[in-house]
């Protein structure tokens, strides 16, 4: 246990991810600009993932929005694609985080991007029908509701699927709005 701890006090990278979580600032800045023990802008060479992404990989130890605001503030790309053509706004919208969700859209995220099984960061608000403030947000930034995933589009889908759950009918109308 004290060898576990130690390796962590030791690993930058394991140290960003508990201050992401923990939203501490002061802590990330002392990383990566005061130390320079990683590099804010780089990623990981095998999955592409950027500190953005990282953010919100672990749904349960979701990033703070300070340390998710922090990332966009220094330049880390909203919009760029994993080695699964996932965003930063995938992984958000993926771990329920819809703080972060509307940081990155006001940032610039783009909601139409699809990943490789045609899948764009609208698609996830149906594991989120109660946040309808994001749903407007994205739907303003341009959310596609007719994004063809291969199946059908995003609102014909959710029609299809969860018209029969009262939760979705808002969902359903606002997305209609913009149809």
């Amino acid at each position: 246990m004290n060898e576990e701890k130690k390796i962590k006090k030791e690993d930058p990278e394991l140290l960003v991810i508990d201050a992401n979580c923990r939203g501490d600032i002061s802590l990330l800045k002392e990383i990566f600009f005061e130390k320079k023990l990683l590099n804010i802008l780089a990623a990981t060479e095998v999955e592409n993932w950027n500190w953005l992404h990282r953010c919100n990989l672990n749904p349960r130890r979701a990033a703070a929005i300070d340390a998710v605001n922090f990332y966009i503030t220094h330049g880390v790309e909203v919009n760029a694609q994993d080695g699964a053509g996932m965003t930063s706004l995938h992984y958000a919208m993926q771990a329920r985080n819809a703080e972060a969700a509307i940081a990155l859209l006001n940032a610039g995220a783009d909601p139409n991007i699809p990943d490789r099984d045609h899948a764009t960061a609208l698609a996830y608000i149906s594991g989120m029908p109660k946040e309808l403030a994001l749903l407007e947000l994205m739907l303003e930034k341009g959310g596609n509701v007719h994004f063809y995933n291969g199946q059908h589009g995003i609102l014909e889908g959710i029609k299809k699927y969860r018209y029969d759950e009262p939760i979705f009918l808002p969902v359903i109308e606002l997305m209609e709005k913009y149809a």
